[in-house]
């Protein structure tokens, strides 16, 4: 989230040069565009934490885990290539966000301030799809922890029923 607002200061104090831009595509929207991915994400980890420390709990009940053993035992639920493959993703989106507009020649420099020719709605464009793929890449990981943790309790369900 951190790195979400820096990379957005980082556009945003670029876009807050635009005084020739048209109202559509001027400052405010861009802002508006951080702020509305920044509180989606907001929302989305508050929600996806309260459920996944729901889920770990559960299932250290159903597996028996001592309190000393369970951030051990929880870790592999939250920790393994894939997600840190989800963290990369979302990584790699933010570090676009400074870049947005910049030739390809320039990739990893400072962008040009956008004139009034059109290029600050397809900057806004660019921005939102960015934005939008890293709410959708925090969803997708998020859903793949809980699944992750959902067939764990599967399968210490079963494993008691078993018994």
């Amino acid at each position: 989230m951190r790195l979400l607002a820096g990379a957005a200061a980082l556009f945003l104090i670029q876009a807050a040069a635009l005084g020739a831009a048209a109202a559509d595509c001027g400052r405010e929207a861009f802002s508006t565009s951080v702020s509305q991915a920044a509180a989606e994400l907001a929302a989305l980890n508050a929600a996806q934490k309260t459920s996944l420390h729901e889920k770990l709990q559960l299932l250290k009940a159903r597996r028996g885990w001592a309190d000393g053993d369970f951030v051990a035992k929880a870790t592999p639920f939250v920790q393994d290539a894939k997600i840190a493959e989800f963290d990369r993703g979302n990584k790699a989106l933010l570090a676009r966000v400074p870049q947005l507009g910049a030739p390809a020649s320039l990739a990893g420099a400072a962008p040009p301030l956008p004139g009034a020719d059109g290029r600050n709605c397809a900057m806004l464009q660019e921005l939102r799809g960015l934005m939008a793929r890293l709410v959708e890449n925090t969803r997708a990981k998020w859903a793949y922890m809980l699944g992750k943790i959902d067939g764990a309790l599967e399968d210490a369900r079963q494993a008691q029923a078993g018994r």
